[in-house]
């Protein structure tokens, strides 16, 4: 059981060393210039908001329930 232990914990700090760290640089949204200057003008759908920062926030949430609710096969293609 030991060894089995090590041998995980050696694995696990492996791994750790693999990944580079996220800096600012790796995960800066810029901000979504297209999105903003397509804005439809007279929708009932959607409101025009004309704050840069309160439409940038707006679209940053979006963005992540978008992502949230995007389904991943992270296995990807099965090796039989």
């Amino acid at each position: 059981m030991a060894i089995l232990t090590q041998n995980a914990n050696y694995c696990h700090n492996a791994f750790i060393l693999l990944v580079p760290p996220m800096t600012a640089q790796n995960n800066k949204i810029k901000f979504p210039i297209w999105q903003y200057l397509n804005q439809p003008l007279f929708s009932r759908d959607s409101k025009l908001e004309l704050n840069p920062r309160r439409f940038a926030h707006g679209w940053r949430i979006q963005l992540l329930k978008r992502c949230w609710t995007k389904e991943c096969d992270a296995k990807g293609p099965q090796q039989y």
